[in-house]
């Protein structure tokens, strides 16, 4: 229960607020380097990309977060919470709750108060903020800010309260437990099961009709096809050449990998987190007191004596395998990406991921030799140049069918240089227009563009790229907009007729299903009457989606009929958006009471927070929408695509090479960085 709590809450004290927005964020991600020269101008741009009130937020600000977060998020969504926080400044103002000077910097020597007792260090503070936010004055406002949003949202919040039987219901809810038998009704699921009549499907185009009028011109398309890869496979590729790629590789791509060397340290419990970064924070401190390399027996001792990931803490840190350059978009955010960009011997500062902070050491770089790196670059030359093969191919084949307008015949002239079958080279198309899907091609603008000025009969084409090569197009027949015969679009008349039949039925068959469950374990035969499949869902909680996939999905009233059954019992049907569920429960293990009574003031607290939040956030919202209606809020939409197109221009390209996971405990969760 109280680890469901904290994965729901949004803020807990003051302290641990301001370490996950100011401090632990901007660790990271590392303090990004600067992009390209216009990033980099953008990053110190005055431009104005919104106004709240009287209060101005600039490109700058949000390229520079940018920039800390080190990924691209959308310029919008980092503005929301710029305007949040102007929000939040405005109110602070017009309530006299602003806070002083003396408050930011008491505030400032509490978050950089080491275990130890130290004094303040001014210089490691100075350092900290420039690094974390770009600027010590940038630091500052943002502490300021944070102190302001406590003071409004206690003042704002200060009248909600809790009733212990909120607590106790809630507690109840989410600490049952529920083996479930269910059947989700699904509008596609029945109509798998329909076969509707030819007469049916008449009569209902005959009504529709209208709805089938084609309004753009369909042609039929006979095409010569060439495919890259086969013409690939033709292609020699010396090791000379290979060499030469190879020789020109930067020193970074002929590297296998680099060794890292690790220190862990687990955050037991969000509350110990100041504790834990300060402690991970004096590691880094006394391993580079002698300079800014480390030696790796150095950082051996103190792994072995100090990291709390026995796996690797008994080899002195070392983490197996080697860590590569990241070619998956999810890792870009792993801490061991970083040592990539530092030189050996040198120290992460702590890093946090997951539930826990890492201090890492880049050891040696393990090169790479032309023989491991040949089979590598042959696919890579051999991909390009097929590509440029296979495009001179298809010129000379366009030029060649528009002189002969014969398919056949240019397709076999051809076969033995693109190393295919004439019957694979040969492709027909139906009657398509703009937007039809085509077979082995799919929807595709480059298909419809070659095609556009194709007129009359046997007119020919441009060389199209299509999936997997190239397309040569003759027009073999052509038909103007018209009325669709019901020949033409049967198949469509009848995914229509079979979604329409069942729609009209789905409540009917649900209902069938749940009065024809006299029990829990009738629900699976029941279903079966219907030509559907009940599913089981064990330990189920509420406040969990129900069902597989994407398809997976709850509310309120399924909730509240799961939770108001006894063991064996089914619900009537409870429908969600266009479908329905019935569901029994077949096992119902009720809330531990005894530790109610233990968590009790926590449980109090949290459910408090979780409410103040909740009305906190309405509030702003509502400040906002009221802003807006009256004009005081602005955003200039082409300040904000600005800075879009340059965080697309300036997105990472990442070497494609082959990923080597680092294996890592399975009891950390969220899961720890994978090297890769």
């Amino acid at each position: 229960m109280l680890k469901f709590f904290k994965r729901m809450e949004r803020t807990r004290n003051f302290l641990l607020i301001l370490f996950a927005v100011v401090l632990v964020v901007s660790m990271i991600v590392f303090g990004a380097s600067l992009g390209d020269e216009n990033a980099g101008d953008l990053a110190r741009s005055k431009e104005k990309a919104a106004q709240v009130g009287s209060e101005v937020i600039t490109v700058g600000e949000i390229v520079t977060q940018q920039q800390n977060l080190q990924q691209p998020l959308p310029a919008n969504l980092l503005l929301n919470g710029l305007i949040r926080q102007r929000l939040v400044r405005l109110e602070a103002d017009r309530f006299g709750l602003t806070t002083s000077d003396a408050e930011v910097a008491k505030t400032i020597r509490e978050i950089f108060t080491t275990p130890d007792g130290r004094p303040f260090d001014q210089s490691r503070y100075e350092q900290n903020a420039v690094r974390q936010a770009g600027s010590v004055a940038a630091f500052e406002q943002g502490v300021r800010d944070q102190i302001s949003t406590q003071k409004v949202q206690a003042f704002v919040t200060s009248g909600v309260t809790v009733a212990e039987e909120e607590v106790l219901s809630n507690y109840k809810r989410l600490n049952t437990k529920f083996n479930l038998t269910y059947v989700p009704i699904t509008t596609s699921d029945i109509a798998e099961n329909l076969d509707p009549s030819d007469e049916e499907l008449k009569e209902y185009f005959e009504k529709n009709k209208k709805n089938y009028y084609i309004n753009s011109p369909q042609k039929k398309i006979r095409y010569i096809f060439l495919e890259t890869s086969k013409v690939g496979e033709k292609l020699e590729i010396s090791d000379e050449s290979l060499k030469e790629e190879y020789d020109k590789l930067p020193e970074d791509r002929k590297q296998a990998g680099v060794a890292v060397q690790e220190i862990v340290l687990q955050v037991p419990d969000p509350k110990q987190d100041s504790q834990v970064l300060a402690k991970a924070n004096e590691i880094a401190e006394n391993l580079k007191k002698d300079g800014d390399t480390v030696s790796e027996e150095k950082f051996s001792e103190i792994a072995r004596g100090q990291s709390e990931r026995p796996s690797t803490a008994q080899s002195g840190g070392k983490v197996p395998g080697l860590v590569r350059p990241a070619t998956d978009p999810t890792k870009q955010d792993d801490p061991y990406q970083r040592i990539l960009n530092m030189k050996e011997g040198e120290i992460t500062e702590p890093l946090k991921y997951g539930s826990s902070y890492y201090v890492l050491r880049r050891g040696k770089a393990t090169p790479k030799t032309f023989e491991d790196a040949k089979k590598e670059l042959e696919v890579s030359a051999r991909n390009r140049k097929a590509y440029t093969a296979n495009a001179a191919l298809a010129g000379k084949v366009a030029e060649a069918l528009k002189k002969e307008k014969d398919v056949q015949a240019i397709a076999e002239k051809f076969a033995s240089e693109a190393n295919m079958s004439v019957d694979e080279m040969i492709r027909e198309t139906d009657y398509i227009k703009p937007g039809d899907e085509v077979d082995k091609i799919g929807v595709s603008q480059d298909f419809e563009q070659g095609i556009i000025s194709l007129d009359k009969a046997n007119d020919v084409g441009d060389k199209i790229p299509i999936p997997n090569g190239f397309a040569i197009p003759l027009l073999v027949d052509k038909k103007e907009p018209r009325d669709a015969t019901f020949d033409e679009v049967e198949d469509k008349v009848k995914e229509a007729v079979k979604a329409e039949q069942a729609r009209k039925k789905i409540d009917e068959i649900a209902k069938t299903i749940a009065e024809n469950a006299d029990s829990a374990s009738g629900l699976n035969s029941a279903a079966e009457g219907q030509k559907l499949k009940a599913l089981e869902a064990k330990d189920f909680i509420l406040g969990s989606p129900l069902g597989e996939g994407p398809s997976a999905t709850t509310n309120e009233a399924l909730e509240d009929a799961i939770f108001d059954l006894k063991e064996g019992e089914v619900t009537k049907p409870v429908k969600i958006g266009d479908n329905w569920y019935v569901v029994g429960v077949k096992e119902r293990q009720e809330a531990n009471m005894d530790e109610f009574s233990k968590q009790r003031d926590q449980l109090l607290q949290q459910m408090l927070t979780q409410k103040q939040n909740r009305v906190f956030s309405d509030y702003l919202a509502s400040i906002r929408q009221n802003m807006e209606s009256q004009g005081q809020i602005k955003i200039f939409k082409d300040a904000i695509a600005k800075i879009d197109a340059q965080a697309q221009q300036n997105r990472p390209q990442v070497p494609q090479l082959p990923q080597q996971q680092i294996p890592i405990p399975p009891q950390q969760a969220p899961p720890a960085p994978s090297g890769n």
